[in-house]
């Protein structure tokens, strides 16, 4: 019993700190959720020594990692957390750089760095004495290495921001974000099993930021923009919502509105967006339910 007490009190290792701080920088929000869990394994290359690992021993570092993080920090001591626990086992250099860089593709699997994700930024940052310069190039890495995710992520949530427009979703509108993205490259290209993490990844984004009027707008205006900046992926995305709003052959005037703040935001040309909503218009039966 003394044996199983001893172990259960040792330190942690490198990879189990390395688990221990991606659980902690996705869970000071809130509760740790299964998708969650499932990207702190998915990016786990990130940190060099995990990509090393059998699957068995990986799992059994990960339980380890996740139970210490969800049993002791907090956003009120997550910078003694880190400066008692992390610093002192994650001592080499590079592997520091790589749990910053780790954390932060963590934090951005949402595309945005909340206030519990900045807060273990913020304490790697001190306690390793990251300077802005390698903070700066881990984070540009990130974005570089993850940018055809975060850009299927933007296109995924065109979709959720027409069929959650009038507050009422159903299995058939949630179908036609699917079956409707061979009309977006960043998800066009991507298999059913790909698409459905991309999906559950957008659907968690949409449930955390975007069920208030100004979040969605301000997501539209500075996420999707930026992240489908080109002329072609912009006409892309309109004509992605388009279809989206119309393949069911009613449209609600709350997603008629979301559609025109999509063109204006995403600018596409009057006359090209006016193309694509007229051809899909011609779907059209009723205007929120109301034949026409």
């Amino acid at each position: 019993m003394a044996f199983l007490n001893t172990l259960s009190q040792r330190g942690l290792s490198a990879p189990e700190a390395a688990l221990a701080a991606g659980t902690a920088t996705l869970h000071l929000d809130g509760e740790l959720t299964a998708l969650e869990k499932r990207i702190i394994a998915l990016f786990r290359d990130q940190f060099s020594p995990l990509s090393l690992l059998d699957e068995p021993t990986f799992e059994a570092l990960l339980q380890r990692g996740m139970s210490h993080a969800l049993s002791g920090v907090t956003l009120a001591n997550v910078g003694q957390w880190v400066n008692t626990t992390i610093a002192p086992v994650v001592t080499n250099p590079t592997h520091r750089l790589e749990l910053y860089r780790y954390c932060y593709a963590l934090a951005m699997a949402d595309l945005n760095v909340d206030d519990g994700e900045n807060a273990v930024l913020t304490a790697l940052i001190a306690a390793f004495g990251l300077s802005n310069a390698d903070t700066s190039a881990a984070e540009a890495a990130v974005l570089t290495e993850f940018a055809s995710l975060h850009r299927a992520l933007a296109a995924t949530v065109v979709g959720l921001l027409i069929v959650t427009a009038d507050g009422k979703v159903g299995e058939d509108e949630l179908a036609n974000i699917r079956n409707a993205r061979t009309l977006l490259e960043p998800i066009g290209r991507l298999d059913d099993v790909q698409f459905e993490l991309v999906f559950d990844l957008s659907l968690n984004i949409h449930d955390r930021f975007l069920l208030e009027p100004a979040n969605r707008e301000a997501f539209l205006t500075n996420v999707v923009t930026h992240m489908l900046n080109t002329p072609e992926l912009a006409r892309q995305a309109f004509e992605y919502a388009a279809s989206v709003a119309t393949s069911d052959g009613d449209i609600a005037t709350s997603e008629a509105d979301t559609l025109k703040a999509m063109l204006a935001a995403l600018h596409v040309p009057d006359a090209e967006g006016e193309a694509i909503f007229n051809r899909y218009m011609a779907h059209i039966r009723t205007v929120d339910g109301r034949p026409i």
